[in-house]
């Protein structure tokens, strides 16, 4: 009698092993919210433009992100990674918990595709979504890894905000010129800084079709482009969207009960690669910071860097940040941010997990491991019943 218990119970755990796939495959597929917390813009230079005649300032650079530990995946991004602005006039606050989810690069709503044809948009965001691969194919360095010029971030943020925002025209291509158009540097051409005129470089060279340059760039290696769309946090606030770099096969486990379950505390552990996502941010809007971001100093959150001899790095992850903060005051748009001490980021090695798993593996162990500790307690009480 025994032995056919633990015959059934585990055949229908064998049963249950392709549904579990199933449901992790649909999970994936659905790329629930993910909550992290902004710590800084860094590096960053000061951005005048004008959009449709109106003045503004700004900062554009590296934004810096970290997934709290509360968060039981990462969805390929690592605990700590960077991205860039992809909204224009959404301010956003340093030291605060955003919510996100992932939606299509290419989709329509992206991009100011504002009068295009209905027939149209589709191919629209398609061209602006092949210039943006290729910018980054062409131009992008991992801050993670190596150190990035503060000119090189900024030049990179403006020239992403050029391909996102600039009107489309009702004839003709899209002209990515950062002295015409209606979105545009507020220099001279001449007295432009050589953040804009790099900017501008990397803009002339795009030609719309050699976004395979994306794969060949020894800093994606590995890695998807994906937007990280902005969605209501616990303070009702909306952060601004961002374009960010993950791990390929590195999507999420959703943070559902079932899931949780397979952790000890039900808080999660991070499945992702490799630690530090890909990357690189930068910010518009005003205020004091980028896109109105206010620049703040360390997270709140306690966590700290260290550095070894050898110029690796390693992160120490506290408890999560509290959202206890009320909730930020948008700043207005186009006020010139207080300057600050130029900083370097931190040069050194990202840290690798120790026995990373891949996600589906994780579940399956999972399950397996529910499964058995289930067939023994219940082979322990018929056992104890005889």
């Amino acid at each position: 009698m025994f032995n056919y218990l633990v015959r059934t119970r585990l055949v229908a755990l064998v049963a249950a092993l392709p549904l579990a796939l199933a449901l992790q495959t649909q999970s994936h597929g659905q790329e629930p919210a993910l909550e992290v917390f902004y710590s800084k813009l860094e590096p960053k230079e000061q951005y005048k433009y004008k959009r449709k005649g109106k003045e503004a300032v700004c900062t554009a650079g590296v934004f810096r992100w970290e997934v709290p530990a509360s968060e039981f995946s990462t969805q390929g991004l690592g605990r700590t990674f960077t991205g860039y602005c992809a909204e224009l006039l959404v301010p956003i606050t340093a030291d605060k918990l955003y919510r996100f989810q992932t939606n299509d690069i290419g989709a329509i709503e992206n991009y100011n595709l504002a009068g295009v044809h209905g027939d149209e948009t589709g191919n629209a965001a398609e061209r602006r979504t092949k210039y943006i691969l290729e910018l980054f194919g062409r131009n992008f360095r991992d801050p993670v890894l190596k150190t990035v010029a503060a000119d090189e971030a900024a030049a990179f943020q403006i020239a992403l905000w050029e391909i996102i925002q600039e009107s489309e025209p009702a004839e003709g291509a899209l002209k990515l010129d950062l002295f015409a158009g209606d979105l545009q540097a507020n220099y001279p051409k001449a007295d432009a800084p050589a953040y804009v005129t790099k900017a501008q470089a990397y803009l002339t060279a795009l030609t719309g079709t050699d976004d395979a340059l994306f794969y060949e760039n020894a800093d994606l290696r590995g890695r998807e482009l994906i937007r990280l769309k902005g969605i209501e946090n616990a303070d009702k606030v909306v952060a601004q969207s961002q374009f960010a770099l993950r791990f390929k096969g590195g999507g999420a486990i959703g943070g559902g009960a079932f899931a949780r379950a397979l952790t000890a505390d039900g808080g999660g552990i991070g499945v992702a690669p490799l630690a530090g996502g890909g990357g690189s941010g930068g910010g518009l809007g005003g205020g004091s910071g980028g896109g109105g971001f206010l620049t703040g100093g360390n997270p709140g959150n306690g966590n700290t860097l260290t550095t070894t001899p050898g110029g690796s790095t390693t992160t120490t992850n506290p408890p999560p940040p509290t959202t206890t903060n009320p909730p930020p005051t948008t700043p207005p748009v186009g006020q010139p941010e207080t300057p600050e001490p130029p900083t370097n980021p931190p040069v050194g090695e990202p840290e690798i997990p120790t026995n990373p798993v891949p996600a589906p593996a994780s579940l399956l162990l999972g399950v397996i491991a529910l499964g058995t500790l289930g067939t023994w307690r219940y082979g322990a009480r018929a056992l104890k019943s005889r």
